[in-house]
């Protein structure tokens, strides 16, 4: 059975989980305003987070999308804020919390077993993980195989054992490079940060022969990938999986893929603060992010969630233990500190402006 068949499965019947225990609550419970990514996300997010949200505690989810330090920054500034939840990447948390832009999550708020299920790493004082997603080695089926394929940075720096062209992504882009140029130069994924980036840019300097592009979108390495474009890229694992399922010439390794995830978090001066809470709590539970994961191909932060699913759905998740120890997680912390007035971000953007011009 592949994701596709199972969830055709899923809605042909009602979905038979329970939430926790049932509250009652007033004719008018009032609103929530979450603000996600759009697209089909945030329509899975609505199947399996929003409506079951509203149908257990009568609280109505409004819905926005696109969210952005910019409109944070404006809103909170204004003194106007229109959105009570915020999915963050980890970059944009930490720095809206350095800010001062988000509330404190209150913890003693929320179910403690509930919480105590969530993956080490998943409570942030501004923030609550939501989803887990890896970005890994990608590549073309019609150029290589499952069993001869690049297993490791390393060998996607060996182009003489795999010859062809690579999609790597920018160093100015969300997801930089860094990490696997040290991984390929024989940097041990538990010793990575902090980062030597000047050594990062003498690794990516060896591959950048044969680097046909370098990615500054998130469609670019999927496009080039299927099309045969290129060989060789760091892609998201979530939508080479939709890609495979689809029937696309593409495949993944998750050894040494990097994993990270979004956070829920509240905006400063939000209005529903309360119903806020609510909603973190109610998304963090593992019957609810179980039936998200069903839609879409992220792992949840809830450890029970994977025993919920059939496990040929879990098995592909990037939180299931198999694939975890593969893995390294992105170190947002490190890439936010600021040195001399400079994040590590701030001063790599130069030095890879600088590197790529020469």
């Amino acid at each position: 059975m592949n994701r596709r068949e199972f969830i055709a499965g899923c809605a042909a019947a009602p979905l038979a989980v329970g939430f926790g225990s049932s509250r009652a609550f007033a004719k008018d419970a009032g609103t929530v305003t979450v603000a996600s990514w759009g697209g089909t996300f945030q329509d899975a997010q609505r199947e399996a987070l929003f409506k079951p949200f509203e149908k257990q505690t009568g609280i109505k989810v409004i819905e926005a999308t696109g969210p952005s330090l910019a409109k944070v920054r404006a809103m909170v500034m204004s003194g106007s804020v229109d959105w009570d939840v915020i999915e963050a990447v980890p970059g944009d948390m930490l720095t809206m919390s350095e800010s001062k832009l988000l509330e404190k999550i209150d913890y003693s708020a929320l179910n403690k077993e509930v919480m105590s299920e969530l993956l080490p790493g998943s409570m942030h004082p501004y923030g609550v993980a939501t989803i887990s997603y890896s970005y890994v080695i990608a590549y073309n089926t019609k150029k290589f195989t499952k069993e001869h394929h690049p297993r490791s940075w390393a060998e996607v720096w060996d182009t003489k054992t795999f010859p062809g062209s690579r999609i790597l992504p920018a160093g100015s882009y969300v997801v930089r490079p860094n990490e696997l140029a040290l991984l390929a130069d024989g940097v041990s994924p538990d010793k990575l940060y902090p980062l030597e980036l000047e050594r990062s840019y003498r690794s990516l300097s060896k591959i950048r022969p044969s680097v046909l592009k370098w990615a500054t979108s998130g469609t670019m390495v999927p496009q080039s990938l299927v099309s045969g474009e290129a060989d060789i890229g760091f892609a998201s694992q979530g939508r080479i999986v939709q890609l495979k399922e689809q029937g696309a010439p593409v495949d993944y390794d998750f050894n040494q893929g990097e994993l990270t995830a979004d956070y829920w978090t509240i905006p400063k001066g939000a209005k529903n603060r309360e119903n806020a809470l609510k909603f973190i709590e109610f998304a963090s539970r593992a019957e609810p992010l179980a039936a998200l994961c069903r839609a879409v191909p992220y792992g949840p932060p809830n450890r029970r969630s994977l025993d919920l699913l059939p496990a040929e759905i879990a098995r592909q998740l990037p939180t299931h233990p198999d694939n975890l120890k593969l893995q390294f997680k992105l170190n947002a912390e490190w890439w936010a500190q600021r040195s001399q007035g400079r994040t590590n971000l701030e001063r790599n953007t130069d030095m890879w402006n600088n590197w790529i011009r020469q």
